[in-house]
């Protein structure tokens, strides 16, 4: 199996995939952790792959050679837009504090809801992409009530509520979409498991690339690992 991480440039989920025997990579536009296997604009792909798929084009992709039986996408898609604490930006609470609802401030949000919008198309091209290829992918977006929970056609396929139980480093709530696969907990073994429970005081979207190996490897055991072995033998 050839796991593609998607919008992740820390290794974490990618190097955990690879110790347990499978090929993986990370793709982002940056390489700050001098882990991105291909630096690329993730959205332009997925621009040319959907025009590939509606208008018949013949653009050459990351999608191209992906395959139904070989390869699943983990896709840490930007929440910049649709976490709660972008939720509180609509709501005029800024650093802590209400502010007014003047000419600045609308001026913002109605440039903040283009970008969401555009942000938005953007995923709904990614799953269509998934959908129509057979593709598995799982995309990770935290938040307990975010513009995805309410909006994306996509349920969401697993709710964790702290993450900290198995090994991440804060405890934070997270939603997994998945498209072509269920998400089935397999409580056959975790490692080291972890009762430490720090809160995020950070936005969540800052944090994207820090999930911690522990976690990685934990959610490879949890859902993926025994899921990928019944393929393979049946």
């Amino acid at each position: 199996m050839i796991f593609h991480c998607l919008f992740e440039q820390s290794g974490t989920f990618k190097n955990v995939f690879i110790k347990n025997g499978h090929k993986a990579y990370d793709y982002d536009i940056l390489n700050d952790y001098g882990e991105t296997d291909y630096q690329i604009d993730l959205f332009n792909e997925i621009e040319r792959e959907f025009d590939n798929l509606i208008d018949n084009t013949n653009y050459q992709t990351i999608f191209s050679k992906m395959t139904s039986d070989n390869d699943f996408i983990i896709a840490f898609f930007p929440c910049t837009h649709f976490c709660n604490a972008n939720e509180l930006q609509y709501r005029l609470w800024i650093g802590g504090r209400k502010v007014a609802f003047d000419k600045k401030s609308c001026t913002r949000l109605i440039e903040r809801n283009r970008e969401r919008a555009k942000y938005f198309e953007i995923y709904l091209k990614f799953c269509y992409i998934c959908t129509m290829k057979g593709l598995c992918c799982i995309i990770e977006n935290p938040s307990n009530r975010n513009y995805l929970v309410q909006f994306s056609p996509i349920d969401v396929a697993w709710y964790e509520k702290d993450r900290s139980l198995f090994g991440d480093k804060y405890k934070k709530p997270t939603n997994f979409f998945a498209i072509n696969f269920e998400m089935k907990e397999d409580f056959i073994m975790f490692s080291q498991i972890s009762e430490k429970q720090i809160i995020m005081k950070k936005s969540g979207c800052r944090e994207r690339s820090e999930i911690s190996r522990l976690y990685a490897e934990n959610f490879y055991k949890r859902f993926l690992e025994s899921n990928y072995k019944r393929s393979k033998y049946e």
